[in-house]
């Protein structure tokens, strides 16, 4: 009788563990899932696949649309070798919208600014106070809609040195 009372504590508890682990691996999913799409962003160009790193390569700056819900994030990545980097954010909605850019790595704040209604923000990191470059590696640019739609445009463009990134539009 021993026996039979520890095979089904051991059972059981088997049982307890594998629906308490089951029970936290879908609840980690639908939080990353509900956290991780409040809006979209999307390539406008016609290759459906999406450019997610500036370069200097580029004949054309990277292009994003950035729409959907009240916060929207854009994640890229700079490659080592291209340190200098431009972007330019339109806000295409009819409210203000807050954007930052944070890298990744070290949750190294490089801006944080409201941009207007239909209006734009032109950031060229050594025009402001980033005159050695920038960290290489991944970062995402955050875009705020206060609760309201975000609605949104970026152009960035990377490159070695300062007068490669110059955007034209």
């Amino acid at each position: 009788m021993n026996k039979k009372n520890l095979i089904f504590a051991f059972l059981s508890s088997t049982l307890i563990i594998a629906t308490v682990t089951a029970f936290y691996s879908i609840s980690s999913a639908q939080e990353k899932t509900s956290n991780s799409k409040p809006g979209e962003l999307s390539s406008k160009s016609a290759s459906t696949t999406l450019t997610d790193s500036l370069s200097e390569d580029e004949i054309k700056p990277s292009h994003y649309i950035a729409s959907g819900g009240a916060t929207v994030q854009q994640p890229f990545s700079v490659d080592p070798l291209s340190v200098h980097i431009s972007l330019l954010i339109k806000n295409n909605s009819s409210h203000e919208v807050n954007v930052s850019l944070t890298h990744l790595d070290t949750s190294k704040l490089y801006f944080a600014r409201t941009i207007a209604a239909g209006e734009s923000l032109e950031w060229i990191n050594f025009v402001e106070g980033f005159e050695q470059g920038v960290l290489n590696g991944g970062y995402v640019l955050q875009w705020s809609g206060g609760g309201y739609s975000v609605d949104g445009e970026v152009w960035g463009l990377a490159g070695s040195e300062p007068e490669l990134v110059h955007l034209s539009y």
